[in-house]
């Protein structure tokens, strides 16, 4: 069975604050009068379910088109849930007592319970949802050599409120590389379905999130899906 970990793109999708809107631009249409039907869209890489490749905030980092599709599938999923409201992070130490779990995934999910927000109140999904202390950034980025990549049922690893602020300092702790790090890749997934996930318990046992490679970017749309 197949189940789809990601969300519907359309163009009232929960977004960063300052992403653009989304826009369909209809150039044939049967309705008006031409003989099929052919779109164009303008899409913010980083609305809707989305990896972020190094590239995002390392200027020497990895484009999405770079990374090895190998990347991009999962054969060890852990799913930890951490409920959270508004606002708050999640903290180095609720990490640190799940050492063993995450020591032997290559795809970490981490459950707020924040994005039951997401269709009934997407205002207040978007505005203050809960994010990734730095220092539990950190320690995912240090301790965790298999790790591939780190999902999230919010749309960002860093706060709305203060992130830009302080600079997205959880980004960077994840994504930046130095000279011996740099073939160590890490990819961020944001804005995910986690629930269905939750929801299935431990019947998963692969999980694939393949990209639209841009040449040349930092991130991509994909279609996330479970194996079970």
């Amino acid at each position: 069975m197949l189940v789809e970990l990601s969300y519907m793109i359309d163009e009232d999708v929960p977004k960063w604050p300052t992403n653009p809107e989304e826009r369909y631009d209809y150039n044939q249409a049967f309705r008006f009068g031409d003989g099929c039907n052919a779109s164009s869209v303008y899409h913010h890489l980083h609305t809707g379910t989305h990896v972020d490749a190094p590239f995002h905030f390392d200027a020497a980092g990895k484009t999405i088109d770079q990374i090895p599709v190998d990347d991009f599938y999962y054969t060890a999923p852990f799913v930890l849930e951490l409920k959270k409201a508004g606002g708050e992070r999640i903290e180095l130490k609720e990490l640190q007592a799940h050492e063993n779990e995450i020591a032997r995934c290559d795809i970490l999910f981490i459950y707020t319970g924040y994005s039951d927000l997401r269709e009934g109140s997407p205002e207040a999904f978007v505005s203050d949802f809960p994010s990734v202390a730095p220092d539990a950034a950190r320690y995912l980025r240090k301790h965790f050599p298999g790790l591939k990549a780190v999902a999230l049922d919010s749309i960002s690893f860093d706060s709305a409120v203060t992130g830009a602020m302080e600079g997205f300092p959880s980004h960077h702790a994840l994504l930046e590389t130095n000279e011996e790090q740099r073939e160590r890749t890490l990819l961020l997934y944001e804005d995910v379905n986690i629930k269905k996930l939750m929801e299935l318990e431990d019947k998963v046992r692969v999980v694939c999130a393949f990209p639209i490679r841009f040449a040349g970017l930092e991130a991509g749309p994909v279609n996330m899906v479970a194996i079970v």
